[in-house]
């Protein structure tokens, strides 16, 4: 790993050890309220699935430290149609409790990109998980994980109703990430570690994220590339 990945993985531990605070106090609070009231039947699935959260985000910081440290990357054929359904299966239980609807939208078939297919579903995820708690009463509650076709490649991301989200403020957040307690604060309301780390799981394949629209979202997007067009050096 270079020295300007080192410090690259360095400011994302921190920005997830500020994120893992929230899931965390969240267990802590549910389990002194089950203590406090004497109840035996403390609340396991939403327990469960901020715990799920957790974890997810500490693997996902651990794949992108392993794929950074990787003398090269191995890419395949990966079919993104079948990224963003598995993606979005991850994403229902957690979409239910914030009475968030997810959707998938494809523009006709598409043939296999080349990339890692694990960092592309963890990083969808990820995004996933950063946009659905950032919901709140009164907007359009949908996350929609979509592709269609640019003439440098295949686009793909997640989108929501962020209106506050653009080029120059990710920008910034990318600049701030690791020294901020909340450095993207329209998509995440905590330091924004899933968006980073979705970044930095896309990044070594060539695939950085890049503010999108889809219809009338906002969001995050990677350009993927057809595997007849990629060529590794």
């Amino acid at each position: 790993m270079t020295a300007t990945n080192a410090v690259s993985q360095e400011r994302l531990l921190r920005a997830l050890a500020e994120q893992l605070k929230l899931p965390l106090l969240h267990i802590a609070r549910q389990a002194e309220l089950a203590a406090m009231t004497g109840s035996t039947s403390v609340p396991n699935t939403t327990i469960t699935q901020t715990a799920s959260m957790a974890l997810q985000l500490i693997d996902g910081y651990l794949l992108s430290t392993d794929l950074h440290a990787q003398q090269s990357l191995h890419l395949e054929p990966v079919s993104i149609s079948s990224v963003l359904h598995d993606t979005a299966q991850r994403l229902q239980f957690l979409a239910r409790q914030y009475n968030c609807e997810v959707e998938i939208h494809l523009a006709g078939k598409y043939e296999p990109v080349m990339g890692h297919r694990e960092s592309l579903e963890t990083a969808f995820t990820m995004l996933g998980y950063s946009f659905i708690e950032s919901i709140t009463e009164g907007k359009d509650r949908r996350l929609v994980l979509a592709a269609h076709r640019s003439g440098k490649g295949l686009v793909a991301g997640v989108f929501g109703n962020h209106p506050g989200l653009t080029a120059d403020m990710y920008r910034r957040a990318r600049a701030l990430y690791g020294n901020s307690r909340q450095a993207l604060p329209t998509v995440s309301p905590a330091s924004g570690a899933g968006v980073f780390i979705a970044d930095s799981l896309l990044a070594p394949s060539g695939s950085p994220l890049r503010v999108a629209r889809h219809q009338k979202l906002n969001g995050l997007a990677a350009t993927l590339f057809p595997s007849q067009q990629m060529q590794l050096v």
